[in-house]
């Protein structure tokens, strides 16, 4: 009797997921990234390790460039627009991103779940703000901080 009652707990266990997997919608997210290296070799990327995303990339045959949670930089195909459309197609919910200017006048979106410093007193030029990565990129902007801060509470506000 309780063999029998220890299959039936095992079985449920392995059969409730599959189930409940039945019920889901057709769409669903993994989270990665489909991107084309310089190579034209194309890639999955681990999109909540993605901290910034630019558009000066100086990386040979690159149009935009990624900078991961661990510092590595890869250059893509793509453009920094069809990067970012990928990333807002994930689930809600997610990192919120931020679009703001270098001093150079390109722009880059930037990961909020990476970020870790917001800095008045930068020494970039050109800069009003420079942001500490959690990979220990610094990237100095054109915005101030009240900006910065004011996009950031904008892109965490929940969707009505």
């Amino acid at each position: 009797m309780r063999r029998e009652f220890i299959k039936a707990i095992v079985a449920s266990a392995i059969l409730w997921p599959l189930a409940a997997r039945g019920q889901q919608s057709e769409v669903v997210w993994l989270g990665y990234l489909k991107v084309t290296g310089p190579n034209g070799k194309r890639a999955h990327v681990t999109a909540a390790q993605v901290s910034s995303v630019r558009s000066d990339s100086q990386i040979h045959g690159a149009n935009a460039e990624l900078t991961m949670a661990n510092g590595k930089i890869y250059g893509v195909l793509e453009h920094v627009e069809e990067v970012m459309q990928q990333i807002t197609a994930g689930p809600r919910g997610g990192a919120p991103w931020i679009r703001l200017t270098e001093p150079s006048g390109d722009l880059i979106h930037i990961n909020t779940a990476q970020l870790i410093s917001i800095r008045y007193d930068t020494q970039i030029p050109g800069a009003n703000a420079e942001l500490g990565m959690a990979n220990g990129k610094i990237h100095g902007v054109q915005e101030d901080v009240d900006d910065i801060m004011q996009l950031i509470a904008a892109a965490a506000a929940p969707i009505r």
